[in-house]
């Protein structure tokens, strides 16, 4: 092998580093399995990239990677097709070469794992990493009015013989705007790396309609008995969760429902937020809207209040976190959590995260991608940033105008391979 090192002083530290990189490689198995376990996903894939042994050691997958900060997925790259991937920590971008995102919008995340949907509604269940992929029955139609959309016209965009840009104009532009707009969230129960039993939830539709579907299902199964503009979706302690958005009375209804041959929603009596109620304690403030998130943070179901003010732009102004107390009926206004960190936005599952782990991730905050996909033209794509809960105050953590893109809005991915 030829040898880079140089004569004198400076040779005789060189080589004293070839001798310890020799000794690195010559690790028995089991204590390179062991130190796989410090490693966050990109260092393991470095990692196994060292020499054939440490490649084979990486693949046996004895230990789980390190807790992993979520990336941003990003858009697709238009001259080579890769999907474009933003490291927080590292400030640094990754682009992945993996087919099954070509020309896919990202209507879900959990667990590692990407919901995919064409212009064509093919609809699949990706892991990028690893390459797993479960083929999604096409999600329901909207409402009655669309079945001949999807029952007729769907397949006859299918046979279609050309794809290029001529081919059923009309109904092209039909199917792009479902593909952008038809799921607005999906969820897992579980992980489908470490569990074959695994449950996927939809928000789909004009009214945010919920539906699930199972490994061996041919369709998705609509849940019945719940209210029109479901905001959001969470599982927690073997139950699905859902929230409306605020009503008249400015509260948010929850409700709950299991998965099964006949599924029924019920309402949770609680009520969070209400005018009026001491718990209440965040002051006024002008906000034009507010949406809603689940998050199960420190065991616990919490209900987290986005405000958002609408001028020339649609920016985010504050979040404010309640513990939501199922058995009592209650709930409470949080200042702060603990020291952690909640990733939220768009379609993805929220992402808790123990800073203490990541020096560069900030404590008791919130970060958030952007709402205005869909509206960017009237108030561009630039609210996203992390909140600060103890100063109040927002910071960004990427270029204002990242976000326009064509297909999707970006969402938080958490590597899993």
């Amino acid at each position: 092998m030829h040898n880079d090192c140089v004569e004198g002083e400076n040779q005789r530290k060189v080589c004293d580093s070839c001798a310890l990189m020799a000794n690195w490689l010559e690790l028995p198995d089991d204590m390179l399995e062991h130190l796989t376990s410090f490693l966050p996903i990109q260092d393991y894939h470095r990692f196994s990239a060292v020499c054939r042994n440490w490649c084979i050691v990486a693949k046996q997958k004895r230990y789980c990677p390190a807790p992993q900060i979520p990336w941003l997925a990003l858009g697709e790259t238009k001259d080579i097709k890769k999907r474009k991937f933003y490291n927080i920590m590292e400030k640094r971008h990754y682009y992945l070469d993996v087919p099954q995102l070509h020309g896919k919008v990202l209507c879900g995340s959990s667990y590692g794992w990407l919901f995919t949907l064409d212009r064509k509604l093919n609809f699949h269940l990706v892991n990028p990493l690893s390459r797993e992929l479960y083929d999604l029955p096409p999600p329901p139609p909207f409402y009655e009015g669309h079945l001949d959309l999807f029952e007729h016209d769907l397949l006859r965009y299918l046979e279609a013989e050309s794809d290029d840009e001529e081919a059923h104009g009309d109904l092209r532009e039909i199917f792009e705007e479902l593909q952008r707009c038809l799921v607005v969230k999906a969820i897992l129960d579980y992980d489908p790396s470490t569990r074959s039993d695994f449950t996927a939830v939809i928000l789909y539709g004009e009214d945010n309609t919920p539906a699930f579907w199972r490994p061996g299902h041919d369709a998705w199964t609509a849940i019945t008995g719940l209210p029109r503009c479901l905001e959001d979706i969470t599982f927690f302690e073997g139950k699905f969760y859902t929230v409306r958005s605020p009503i008249a009375d400015n509260y948010s209804p929850i409700y709950t429902f299991e998965v099964g041959t006949d599924p029924k929603a019920t309402k949770v009596k609680l009520q969070v937020p209400w005018k009026g109620d001491p718990n209440y304690i965040i002051e006024d403030r002008t906000r034009n809207f507010s949406t809603n998130y689940l998050v199960l943070l420190f065991g616990k179901l919490h209900l987290v209040e986005r405000f958002v003010e609408t001028s020339e732009h649609r920016l985010t102004t504050e979040f404010v976190v309640h513990l939501l107390d199922l058995e009592g009926n209650n709930y409470s206004t949080c200042r702060h959590i603990n020291g952690h960190a909640i990733f939220l936005g768009g379609s993805s599952s929220p992402v808790i995260i123990d800073p203490s782990q990541f020096p560069n991730c900030m404590k008791d905050a919130i970060y958030f991608t952007d709402l205005a996909y869909g509206h960017s033209e009237l108030y561009g794509a630039e609210d996203h940033g992390i909140f600060d809960m103890i100063g109040n105050s927002i910071v960004p953590y990427y270029p204002r105008d990242v976000f326009h893109h064509t297909l999707a809005a970006p969402i938080w991915f958490t590597p899993n391979s």
